[in-house]
């Protein structure tokens, strides 16, 4: 296998330090050869002398050789302990000097903007290329989660590189995403990398959203050359992550077989469980304030986690919530003509 190129035309690991591919090939020749002067590499990596001699002058400037004082000069090359670390070290000193331009650059995009406008929380994308970027980004600095719908035709061909510690990636795809060339195999990468995928039958719209401080949304999800949506913190990005936190509880987990086959799970019940908490708080008679605080959610989530009940149980009222949930926990006693009540705890 060839050092200096890699399969699937993945960048070669010193291009990250700016050592071009020719200079790497001067470096590894030095290397083999421990000393030797510029008509030994000219020899050895079949370039003309004077194209030879620039490259050893290139890579002695980057640290990566140094030269004796005789006539014609002997080069050796640096150890690579030593050489590759300090062009590291000074490539990671350059990021972070960039790194800390950002407030600046932010302060001065939004000055130029005016007070009211520095930052627009619904922003329009048509440029393709521009598109690509923002989901590269997205996925760079991802910190805990992101999440998705696919559908068909693909927004975008990217996916994430690869999976990093503590962070959560979901997806819902629907069936017309099953039917595309390839869907399947690609899921079955991902999900071999940690992502968790479930399946839908159909979906409204297709939707990525990054630590849900972020969404990117197709304005015509048929359209996959359309105009894009990116969505900043707003009452439209909640309802977004609430749509894909509703679908998730019903959606269908996938996973493949150890011979890659698709593989479907069950389905989840319509009432999801944090929803099924509730029953106790509920049954022990506590007002709705008393069991928003001992469930840790707000008086708006409690309202919405009782309505789940109640359709999960085709209820109209609580009395009947109650009664539902008891005869699916307790059939038999409840059903029984016969049941002694008086063995029933009276106050």
């Amino acid at each position: 296998m060839n050092p200096l190129h890699n399969e699937n035309g993945v960048p070669r690991p010193l291009e990250a330090l700016g050592i071009s591919e020719m200079e790497e090939r001067t470096y590894r020749a030095l290397l083999a050869n421990r000393m030797a002067t510029a008509d030994d590499i000219a020899n050895l990596i079949s370039l003309p002398l004077q194209q030879a001699q620039q490259l050893l002058d290139s890579v002695e400037i980057k640290g990566l050789a140094t030269h004796s004082p005789e006539r014609p000069p002997r080069y050796i090359a640096a150890p690579p302990e030593l050489a590759v670390e300090a062009l590291a070290s000074r490539r990671q000193a350059d990021i972070e000097r960039a790194r800390l331009t950002i407030p600046e650059l932010k302060e001065q995009a939004g000055n130029s903007t005016g007070p009211t406008q520095r930052e627009q929380i619904v922003e329009v994308i048509t440029n393709r290329a521009a598109l690509g970027q923002i989901l590269m980004q997205l996925h760079q600095t991802l910190q805990t989660e992101a999440f998705g719908f696919q559908r068909a035709p693909m927004l975008t061909d990217a996916r994430q590189e690869a999976m990093r510690p503590g962070i959560r990636i979901r997806s819902i795809s629907d069936t017309s995403y099953l039917d595309l060339p390839g869907a399947v195999e690609s899921l079955r990468l991902v999900t071999a990398m940690g992502e968790e995928a479930r399946i839908f039958p159909t979906l409204p719209v297709k939707m990525f959203v990054a630590d849900r401080r972020i969404g990117v949304i197709p304005l015509n999800a048929a359209d996959p050359n359309g105009p894009i949506l990116l969505v900043r913190p707003c009452a439209l990005l909640d309802a977004l992550c609430a749509l894909f936190d509703i679908i998730w509880e019903r959606a269908t987990p996938i996973g493949f077989s150890r011979s890659g086959e698709l593989e479907m799970g069950t389905a989840s019940p319509r009432m999801s469980e944090a929803a099924e908490q509730l029953i106790p708080l509920l049954a022990a008679g506590l007002n709705d304030k008393a069991i928003a605080h001992e469930a840790g959610i707000s008086d708006t989530t409690l309202t919405r986690r009782v309505s789940e009940l109640m359709k999960r149980f085709d209820a109209r009222t609580r009395f009947q919530l109650g009664w539902s949930a008891a005869l699916e926990a307790f059939p038999r006693s409840l059903t029984n003509g016969n049941a002694d009540v008086s063995t029933i705890d009276k106050p």
